[in-house]
């Protein structure tokens, strides 16, 4: 069974990866995702009370 995260705004606005396989914890935590062509990475996380499959894009990450 899947469960997809979709990616609002920065370098990635669009894009969906499956989390089924991750910790709950780790889902509502976000991410920084590495993106082609830049040294930093891409802060994603959800809002705050909100729906944790849609990750909002925050800045960049010194990578």
């Amino acid at each position: 069974m899947s469960r997809i995260v979709r990616y609002v705004g920065g370098p990635l606005d669009g894009q969906e990866m499956d989390v089924a396989a991750w910790p709950e914890d780790s889902v509502r935590r976000g991410v920084y995702q590495v993106v082609d062509g830049w040294a930093d990475r891409a802060d994603y996380e959800p809002e705050p009370g909100g729906d944790p499959l849609l990750w909002l894009y925050r800045g960049p990450v010194p990578g």
